[in-house]
């Protein structure tokens, strides 16, 4: 059996739609979704908005390691971190994960009149990596589990296993009653589950593919999660709101309430 190591989750990015680069939201943090997983020589990154740019500042100090980007799926939010990623001028190679059709729209994305070079220019050798959601796939150590997401235009929601561990990714995600079922099988004995908190109760919008805290500490339980990492915060919650809703959310224990530059220890 493969010794256990750890994976060390760095919180990059919590915000929702857009950035919001102001005072009263720097203590949650104002850039938009990017979490990764580390596991020794190993970068797993969940989502490249703004907070990416921050990770590949840090990741170009270091010694080099594997590094797999997995996109959720392509609202601007979610790629554009891409745009200010120092390691595709300096890395070797990047694999970037997502689902079908991610290759074009990137290549399109990356490329004038919208950024002034092209993915082509990039030192960084781009391998692309599409998948269906309800396939698997290995990413060295670990092992990646989809489901389909409940967001408008399509998301995938990932599963990470490795080492005795498991992590869910389930940002821009609506739950309802007709999926709860599925995601709790998805989501079974996970560690973590890394949740879509956009709204509140009062604020829900149906079919906006969003859903409340309350909504993902409910399937945390459903699912037997040790752990429900709340994020994709909406653009308006200010730090002194969020707090309001953290002390509430987290006298349960399973709770936890993103800000970056949080790291978990799985």
């Amino acid at each position: 059996m493969c010794k256990s190591k750890n994976w060390k989750i760095t919180v990059w990015g919590v915000r929702g739609s857009a950035p919001a680069p102001f005072r009263e939201y720097m203590e949650y943090g104002g850039n938009t979704s990017c979490i990764c997983v580390k596991r020794e020589n190993h970068m797993v990154v969940f989502d490249a908005g703004t907070g990416l740019t921050a990770l590949g500042n840090e990741w170009s100090k270091q010694e080099p390691v594997r590094l797999d980007i997995i996109i959720s799926h392509l609202h601007i939010d979610h790629v554009m971190g891409l745009f200010s990623f120092l390691p595709l001028l300096s890395a070797d190679e990047i694999n970037l994960h997502g689902g079908i059709g991610l290759e074009q729209s990137l290549r399109r994305m990356l490329s004038p009149p919208w950024w002034p070079i092209g993915i082509q220019d990039f030192k960084a050798e781009i391998h692309f990596h599409e998948t269906q959601p309800g396939a698997s796939f290995k990413l060295g150590h670990f092992t990646v589990s989809t489901m389909e997401g409940n967001h408008p235009g399509g998301s995938i929601l990932y599963r990470l296993d490795g080492d005795g561990k498991s992590l869910v990714y389930a940002s821009d995600y609506e739950f309802n009653e007709e999926k709860a079922a599925r995601f709790s099988d998805f989501a079974h004995g996970s560690d973590l589950v890394i949740c879509d908190a956009n709204f509140t109760a009062e604020d829900f919008r149906e079919g906006w593919g969003h859903s409340t805290w309350e909504q993902g500490l409910k399937a945390g339980h459903d699912a037997v999660a040790k752990h429900v990492l709340m994020t994709h915060y909406g653009q308006g919650y200010t730090d002194e709101f969020l707090h309001s809703q953290e002390r509430e959310a987290c006298k349960d224990v399973r709770c936890i309430f993103a800000k970056e530059g949080m790291e978990i220890v799985l």
